[in-house]
């Protein structure tokens, strides 16, 4: 069936009663019409397109960093030390309730473009802003699989839909990835574009690259095609095939000239990864690695194991140049992984001494810091240390695994190896980039560099390079790379984990499992049972 963005964009899907997973099994009661209720300051009247995307595009990526470094980094087996306590539930509902007020917006900003005298002026921006909000909902997949989707948002116009029934995961994945090809294949670019509304300053996300929207786009087609081919190849594969056989537009650069640059295959958002939310808390980046209530956590052994070729604690194995961006050596200055499994305890609760000062001359020297950390120049850089969707790394691996799977294309070890290898380049310089452009005043000017030589011979490392005929060996080092290069994006990292099974885990370290997040409830609270 032809789909279109236009006022018809939510057809009404059959709905079912959802029941998200915690562990095995989680119930809930679940009130929406706190988050449904009508905008007091925002209507028809007063509201333009141009405005709602701004808004679509500032909250892209706002979300509670903590949730990532306290609960998805050690779902997905990289963190040292996690606080077996922390109170996830603090956490999991801002993605939740940022993302209802953003679909209100959209249907909104669809509304006032369908209604306008002159709707084929604003043919890109219906098409970016369905992109945005696609990468929303597909993450929101990710995190609580069946949501309220078809008949959300909506009580702005129709009270009656305070409480929007849930539609199925796979009815939504396939409407969403519909969407997504009518978007990336309705935008304009270059002359032909010359009709369309201007959006000037509004357009945060991408700098109106409208070449970039389309890779995007793509990237995101790419991504859940993967992610759904086990389940449904019937509707994975032709997307894929139209993607990689049709050599549509995907995000190729691999090197860049700043952070500027970066950002056109690498999307997120620039230069803030989040914004302060509490004077309290500072940001909340670093709140969430230096609050011991919620992580304390240090380099595991589980990820030590796939940058370094030894346990030499004088760093002489490590050969994964990202190592010197990420971690930072322990207080004697050696690079000591903590056991993934706990056995042996840190003797500091923090890393980091002058916690309240932007950059200690030697963060991680008390006297009872025994392991190495995550650099604490990284975390503590949350005004330039750019937030990724999805990046030019990432859609490398995803096509090295899908030649490698044979996946809507014919197996070929050749293209594989070639996206590999472009991959963990692409990732490595994405790292150097941002931390060569990085205006912070957070790095010491003594910042990591890489030095001649450095990507090809971590290329050619027998724990990175692939071996020809090993297909089984192949697949799972290219899923490794793909975890490690998205150890700062922990719902990718995450996804990977529980789609491949192939991710390193440390002998005897057995962390709870949680397939799905629980929905915290509106008025009543939850209730869950494991089993």
């Amino acid at each position: 069936m032809k789909r279109n963005i236009s006022s018809k964009i939510f057809t009404k899907f059959t709905a079912s009663a959802g029941v998200l997973c915690l562990l095995l099994s989680t119930s809930c009661t679940k009130d929406f019409e706190e988050i449904n209720s009508p905008y007091k300051d925002v209507s028809v009247a007063t509201a333009s397109p141009v405005a709602l995307f701004n808004q679509l595009s500032r909250r892209a990526t706002e979300e509670d960093y903590t949730l990532h470094v306290g609960v998805l980094m050690p779902l997905a087996n990289q963190q040292g030390v996690q606080n077996v306590t922390v109170p996830y539930t603090n956490y999991i509902s801002s993605y939740w309730n940022n993302y209802y007020r953003d679909l209100a917006d959209y249907k909104l900003l669809v509304k006032l473009i369908d209604g306008d005298i002159n709707p084929a002026a604003f043919t890109n921006l219906r098409a970016i802003s369905t992109i945005l909000i696609s990468s929303r909902t597909l993450s929101m997949l990710d995190r609580y699989g069946s949501i309220p989707y078809s008949n959300a948002g909506d009580a702005s116009s129709d009270p009656t839909k305070y409480r929007p029934s849930y539609d199925s995961d796979q009815s939504i994945y396939e409407f969403v990835l519909g969407d997504l090809s009518t978007a990336v294949n309705s935008i304009k670019v270059g002359t032909a574009a010359s009709d369309q509304v201007s959006l000037g300053s509004n357009e945060s996300f991408l700098n109106n690259n409208y070449d970039s929207w389309i890779k995007f786009g793509n990237a995101l087609r790419l991504r859940y095609a993967v992610r759904l081919h086990a389940k449904n190849a019937a509707l994975a594969n032709p997307i894929i095939t139209d993607i990689i056989g049709g050599n549509k537009p995907l995000p190729n650069a691999i090197t860049y000239a700043d952070m500027d640059a970066m950002r056109q295959n690498n999307y997120g958002n620039y230069p803030k990864i989040v914004v302060p939310q509490n004077p309290d808390y500072n940001d909340r980046l670093w709140y969430a690695f230096r609050e011991t209530s919620v992580s304390n956590i240090r380099l595991s052994s589980n990820v030590w194991n796939e940058i370094s070729s030894s346990s030499a604690d004088n760093g002489s194995g490590i050969f994964d140049p990202r190592t010197y961006v990420w971690f930072m050596p322990n207080n004697s200055g050696k690079w000591v992984p903590q056991p993934q499994d706990k056995s042996v305890a840190e003797g500091s609760s923090t890393l980091y001494p002058n916690t309240d000062a932007n950059a200690p001359a030697a963060p991680n020297t008390l006297a009872d810091n025994k392991f190495a950390g995550f650099n604490f120049y990284l975390v503590r850089d949350h005004t330039m240390l750019p937030y990724i969707i999805i990046s030019e790394a990432d859609v490398h691996l995803l096509k090295a695994e899908i030649y490698t799977r044979g996946m809507g294309v014919a197996a070929d070890f050749a293209k594989a190896n070639q996206e590999y290898q472009a991959g963990l380049t692409a990732s490595i310089n994405f790292w150097y980039t941002y931390v060569a452009s990085s205006t912070s005043g957070i790095w010491p000017s003594s910042k990591p560099a890489l030095a001649a030589n450095t990507i090809s011979d971590f290329l050619a490392n027998p724990k990175v390079a692939l071996v020809s005929g090993d297909n089984t060996g192949n697949l799972k080092k290219i899923v490794t790379q793909a975890w490690l290069a998205t150890l700062w994006q922990q719902p990718e990292a995450w996804a990977i984990a529980r789609r491949t099974g192939l991710t390193p885990k440390a002998a005897g370290y057995t962390p709870q499992v949680f397939n799905k997040l629980p929905i915290q409830t509106m008025r009543k609270p939850i209730t869950t049972k494991t089993g």
